[in-house]
């Protein structure tokens, strides 16, 4: 039962990590690319104004902190459904879930707190 925890978590990890190279690589090769032409090497007068930057890394942030938060889920999904009635694990799962909810309520709510603020910039 340990093994397949293990596996199943490996799994998930991997998951998590190919989506995040999925995202991190739709949208870098925009903030990256030069408008100018020429070299490949972006000026930084070209990759747009200060309030947008810092804009796109809060919201890169908050989007790996919600692929993290989702993966607690699941995690903790596994440890509730391998519990068979470890009432100590089935705790652990409970408030692992507790946790990962509340987790993602301020990171939803810390999106719109920063898109509201640099939409005034």
């Amino acid at each position: 039962m340990k093994n397949f925890i293990q596996k199943a978590s490996g799994a998930a990890v991997m998951a998590m990590a190919l989506a995040g190279k999925a995202m991190a690589s739709s949208s870098s090769a925009s903030f990256f690319d030069n408008p100018q032409g020429g070299s490949s090497t972006p000026k930084a007068a070209a990759t747009g104004t200060l309030g947008a930057n810092i804009a796109a890394i809060l919201n890169y942030g908050l989007g790996l902190l919600g692929l993290v938060a989702v993966g607690f889920l699941i995690y903790s999904g596994v440890l509730m459904v391998t519990a068979g009635g470890n009432e100590e694990q089935t705790t652990k799962a409970k408030k692992i879930i507790m946790y990962a909810v509340g987790g993602i309520i301020i990171i939803l709510l810390s999106y719109t707190i920063v898109t509201f603020v640099t939409s005034a910039l």
